[in-house]
């Protein structure tokens, strides 16, 4: 009759170790579903995420960009009117940073015209935000 008993109290006591854990990991998940949306709102989008570029842009893009910032203004003088919206602001702003120590007023230049480009909504926006205490 003991062991009996011993061996129901330790099957009581494995099933409330698996009940807990499945309890523990229902929790978890649903904190984690919870917090990727937020997680995801709160990153910026990569430059290279927005759309717009045909592959030759894309190329001769990151050549200009490893090469400088003249070289990124003189990318930017020539293939500006080929580029959509969304993704020429991205590409100016990463120009503006280029220029924060060399040339910072024409920086501040560059970041009010594409504040003043960028609405709310945008997915540059949070960018736009972040960098306002830098150009500002």
């Amino acid at each position: 009759m003991s062991k009996l008993l011993l061996v129901l109290l330790l099957v009581s006591v494995g099933y409330g170790v698996y009940r807990i854990s499945v309890l523990y990991n229902r929790s978890s998940a649903a904190e984690r579903a919870v917090e990727a949306p937020a997680a995801a709102q709160n990153t910026a989008p990569a430059g290279e995420s927005l759309p717009g570029l045909t592959p030759q842009l894309e190329s001769s893009l990151a050549a200009a960009s490893s090469a400088g910032a003249s070289a990124l203004k003189n990318w930017l003088t020539q293939h500006s009117q080929f580029v959509p919206e969304p993704r020429l602001a991205s590409i100016q702003l990463d120009y503006a940073q280029m220029l924060v120590r060399s040339n910072p007023a024409e920086a501040r230049r560059i970041y009010a015209s594409v504040k003043a480009r960028t609405a709310a909504g945008s997915a540059l926006a949070s960018r736009v935000a972040k960098l306002s205490r830098t150009f500002e």
